[in-house]
């Protein structure tokens, strides 16, 4: 399945055949001390694609060619863990560059170990990043988010991560979720000292195996969705105004004087109430409720209202459609200064799984995606209408007319989104994870072979 959805991209692009040279990236460049980096050389970082991709510099200009929205692939599919899947689109002209990143990243993670000598355990990091307002945070994230992980995954003890330690009340799983969701507030952080304030925002997905698990994070509405046998099941969540209304009108209600600042309320009513119908008796209910309750409409709840809009079409003080991820430390209200950061989190949600208790396939996958992906999928499945599923009306025509003679006014409307694609398949690692696992067990049984024939010789 994977080898044909690849094909399928390349012979669109044609790449395989395009014989272009690859150079590598400054992606390994990261300051140690934030403090004493140099902010000027990390924020004037210039626009690129993900490393894997390989591109030259002309390829880079070409792959965000609004004209044409090439679909761009890796031609050398030995540039990603297991020839994994990858592909992207730039907008039809909504920004100048593809606000969309990714990565992708291997490599062993050294754990010291309170029994034996320190742990070395393989690891494999993908991560993806939807930008809104520039690409720059979206990029900033792509080159620092995995290291900052990694660094927060080597303060864990190695015995208490391998479950080793059975007198520990917190399993290994869990101190990995920590350190993810340490190292996104970390990453916001950075985001926020680098002063990226012009360069907008971006959502966050990583999917992280390590020590046969699975571990996916998300903040934002990209999506990363399992695909085992003949189930999809989701894992992430999509954070937007309308999923995390409780979440953020409770924290408008709790500090309104500071937050909201005599500008939105955050109470919601069933109906968007007017002047006229002050001191009336209206429906509304505050967070938390589940139910509704009446009140007399007064001045006050003519505000605006802090949450508005319902699906995509949701927004935070009318301004920011996601709730979650990294950057807009510098965003404001329209017309009103209230900076709305205060209301946007970093926090990303995570999942974890063993793998080794599915029992996969090459056929079992994950798909990571940004939501220009899942906006076409919803757009192909329509809306329910009565008992009929129905997509975007189109004029209606003669069964003999041709639909290149259609007007283009009448035409289904593309994505003006980035789209950008990971296909994981899942097999793979766990075939890695058995073989290292057996290679473990066998040098660790040799080296305590050898401290019982040394002993004698020590004590004596």
């Amino acid at each position: 399945m994977l080898n044909r959805f690849k094909s399928a991209l390349m012979n669109a692009v044609g790449g395989t055949e395009l014989g272009l040279q690859y150079h590598h990236d400054s992606d390994g460049e990261v300051p140690k001390d934030y403090a004493s980096s140099s902010v000027v050389e990390i924020e004037a970082k210039p626009y690129s694609r993900p490393s894997f991709l390989g591109l030259t510099t002309e390829e880079t200009q070409v792959s965000a060619d609004h004209k044409v929205r090439p679909i761009i692939v890796p031609r050398d599919l030995s540039r990603l863990p297991w020839c994994a899947g990858y592909a992207e689109c730039i907008n039809a002209g909504k920004s100048m560059w593809n606000e969309d990143q990714a990565a992708a990243t291997r490599g062993d993670l050294v754990l010291p170990d309170t029994d034996f000598n320190d742990i070395t355990l393989p690891y494999v990091m993908f991560s993806m990043f939807d930008g809104h307002a520039g690409y720059q945070v979206a990029l900033t994230a792509r080159l620092h988010l995995h290291r900052i992980i990694l660094n927060k995954l080597q303060a864990i003890p190695g015995n208490i991560l391998m479950n080793k330690n059975e007198e520990s009340t917190i399993t290994g799983q869990q101190l990995v979720v920590g350190a993810i969701e340490m190292a996104y507030r970390e990453m916001d952080q950075l985001v926020e000292y680098l002063a990226l304030n012009g360069g907008g925002g971006c959502t966050a997905i990583t999917v992280l195996f390590l020590n046969g698990v699975l571990y996916a994070a998300g903040a934002g509405d990209s999506r990363a969705v399992l695909v085992y046998g003949d189930d999809q099941r989701a894992l992430t969540n999509d954070h937007t105004p309308d999923s995390e209304s409780n979440r953020v009108r409770a924290l408008g209600f709790l500090k309104s004087t500071e937050l909201l600042k005599g500008h939105f309320t955050p109470l919601e009513f069933k109906k968007r109430p007017l002047e006229r119908e002050l001191g009336t008796m209206v429906l509304y209910r505050e967070p938390f409720m589940t139910g509704w309750a009446y009140k007399s409409l007064t001045g006050s709840d003519l505000r605006l209202p802090l949450v508005s809009g319902h699906g995509k079409r949701s927004r935070v003080m009318g301004t920011i459609g996601v709730t979650r991820g990294f950057g807009d430390h510098g965003l404001k209200a329209a017309n009103t200064g209230v900076s709305i950061k205060p209301f946007l989190s970093s926090q990303p949600e995570v999942q974890y799984f063993q793998l080794e208790d599915y029992q996969l396939t090459e056929r079992d996958c994950i798909i990571i995606a940004t939501d220009g992906l899942w906006d076409l999928v919803q757009a192909a499945r329509g809306r329910l209408i009565g008992r009929m599923w129905k997509s975007k009306p189109d004029k209606e025509k003669d069964k003999t007319e041709k639909d290149e003679d259609i007007d283009e006014r009448y035409w289904p409307m593309a994505s003006v989104d980035d789209i950008s694609v990971m296909v994981i398949p899942l097999y793979p690692y766990l075939c890695e994870h058995r073989q290292w696992k057996k290679t473990a067990q066998q040098e660790r049984r040799f080296s305590m072979d050898n401290s019982v024939v040394t002993s004698p010789t020590l004590s004596n």
